[in-house]
């Protein structure tokens, strides 16, 4: 069947495909090349490195609940700030290697910064803030101000 596609589309839909691969394997080649090791991203891992870190948002009656994932990380390599109405998150991840196998030595770095910016659904009280950090798991509790506790109005749907 796919000789009867003409010479002439084969050979553009192959340039085609040839120029995207060596766009992708110059901008991520880790992820896209045939030769994938245990360091190539994941597509989750991907997108985690253009938008940052993973992060769940809770508004409750009295507070906001921000949970970011920062594996790896320790406490020392991310800083938190509270400006305005978002709630910023901003670090550097560093990961060096080291495996010997007979005389050869391999030994990889990869290296990473990242900057988040979570909008809040509400204003908060800044200097009640608490933030605890386990197991790679970031928790941000962020008490809501008086005001922001009165705003809410319920609307019944009919």
């Amino acid at each position: 069947m796919k000789d009867l596609v003409p010479v002439s589309w084969k050979s553009g839909a192959n340039e085609l495909r040839n120029r995207m691969m060596r766009v992708f394997d110059e901008w991520l080649p880790e992820t896209w090349s045939g030769n994938r090791t245990e360091s190539a991203l994941s597509p989750a891992a991907f997108w985690q490195r253009l938008t940052g870190p993973a992060v769940d948002i809770v508004d409750r009656a009295e507070d906001i609940l921000v949970k970011a994932e920062l594996p790896g990380l320790d406490k020392s390599d991310f800083t938190i700030e509270v400006e305005s109405d978002r709630l910023i998150l901003r670090g550097e991840k560093r990961a060096e290697t080291e495996q010997k196998e007979g005389t050869c030595l391999i030994r990889e770095a990869h290296y990473g910064s990242f900057y988040r910016a979570v909008p809040l659904p509400a204003t908060v009280d800044r200097d009640k803030a608490e933030a605890t950090y386990k197991h790679g798991v970031l928790t941000v509790t962020l008490p809501k101000t008086a005001d922001s506790k009165s705003r809410r109005v319920a609307v019944k749907v009919s």
